[in-house]
């Protein structure tokens, strides 16, 4: 029994192909194909009222712009369209043999709904996506047009009619770019980051707050806070990358936020209980991790049970940038040369080195070495002159 063919539809304001299809026919010469036009015929039937007539339709570049252009619309019905589609089939096929046996959903980065929370939550100070317009899951989204209006919430009025009318979507989409909501929830990110630091360090100062427990960070509630975010900045930088490209200005972003966290992490290594000025109830056997962030994250990171998450377990923030593309993180190289630097200073002579010190420096070490002839590259010289120096571990007894 052979495959059946699929159909695919592109955001039409992303660079590449629009409409393409799995088909022999058009993957050796990219024509348009019978598929592609059995696609435009039940797009055409479902979604325009009245439907344009086939006839009218003459070369197949006129067939891709027109199936282009339904794209905001297939967002709009995408739960319903297959169904849709499958009612006319039976229509279709009995004028035609080239109906394809199946036919794919379209290449949407996510359902409309999901869209318009994501560009409206751009506008709120700190939610993000998946945080914002809880009160949007009131709202109806089927076929039929309600009363747009919502007293007193201009954000769930512009939801409801982005939902119910393409042109407004479409609006938003050009005016709010993936690029543009990909930027801010990181920056967002980037700002509960240094929120994290914020409260770990007043805490550390000042002893516990009279406000909520919440806001009194010790070193494990400070890690594991800085591990959840670090997760959320690379998940949401992989959902996007599946659903369009982003600017290489926003993957550097993401780069360069998660080598913040990691600088100041390194920064912060010390005893932090050593010289404080209010009482602390403390256990007995009480481990020096528990004391020290930077021990905590990355010199002696706790033994995790194999029901714990993986995010949870992987070497803090280095494993992370390990698995993105060198073009995302050079510009930042001399930066991580200067961490590498500091964890070696950490060190005594006579310990192993911790197993974020010999990642990342096998990531700079193997970057300047396709990057750099070894005999010009400062980077290089800095790596092989830092290991002589004489360690100067601050370590608090």
């Amino acid at each position: 029994m052979n495959r059946p063919e699929s159909v695919r539809i592109f955001d039409p304001a992303e660079r590449g192909p629009h409409v393409e299809c799995t088909c022999e026919e058009y993957q050796s010469n990219q024509a348009i194909c019978k598929h592609i036009y059995w696609l435009f015929d039940g797009l055409n039937a479902v979604l325009l009222n009245p439907p344009a007539t086939g006839t009218q339709i003459i070369n197949g570049g006129d067939v891709v712009a027109h199936v282009s252009a339904l794209y905001s619309r297939i967002g709009l019905r995408l739960s319903s369209l297959p169904t849709s589609l499958s009612a006319t089939h039976d229509e279709i096929a009995s004028d035609t043999d080239d109906a394809p046996e199946a036919i794919s959903s379209p290449t949407f980065p996510s359902s409309c709904t999901d869209q318009i929370r994501d560009m409206l939550s751009v506008f709120d100070p700190t939610a993000l996506p998946e945080e914002y317009g809880q009160e949007f899951d009131a709202i109806p989204t089927g076929d039929r047009r309600p009363n747009i209006y919502i007293p007193n919430n201009l954000a769930a009025t512009i939801y409801r009619l982005g939902v119910h009318d393409a042109s407004v979507f479409e609006g938003l989409r050009k005016a709010i770019t993936h690029d543009v909501c990909a930027n801010v929830h990181f920056s967002k990110l980037r700002a509960r980051a240094r929120e994290v630091f914020a409260k770990f360090d007043g805490y550390i100062e000042n002893g516990p707050s009279d406000g909520a427990p919440s806001d009194d960070l010790d070193v494990p509630r400070c890690a594991n806070m800085l591990r959840s975010v670090v997760d959320q900045i690379c998940r949401i930088r992989n959902h996007r990358l599946s659903g369009g490209p982003l600017s290489a200005r926003v993957k550097t972003r993401v780069a360069e936020t998660l080598v913040e966290i990691l600088q100041a992490v390194c920064n912060r290594n010390e005893d932090v209980y050593y010289r404080i000025g209010w009482d602390r109830d403390v256990d007995g056997d009480e481990p020096e991790r528990n004391r020290n962030l930077y021990a905590y994250l990355i010199d002696d990171p706790p033994r995790f049970g194999p029901s714990t998450a993986n995010w949870m377990k992987e070497t803090f923030i280095i494993d992370r940038l390990r698995q993105m593309p060198a073009d995302e993180w050079r510009h930042l190289i001399e930066r991580l040369t200067s961490i590498v630097d500091q964890i070696r200073d950490y060190m005594p002579d006579e310990d192993v080195p911790p197993l974020a010190y010999t990642k990342l420096e096998r990531m700079i070490q193997d970057y300047t070495a396709e990057a750099f002839e070894p005999s010009s590259s400062s980077v290089q010289r800095r790596l092989t002159l830092g290991g002589q120096r004489e360690s100067q571990r601050r370590r608090f007894e």
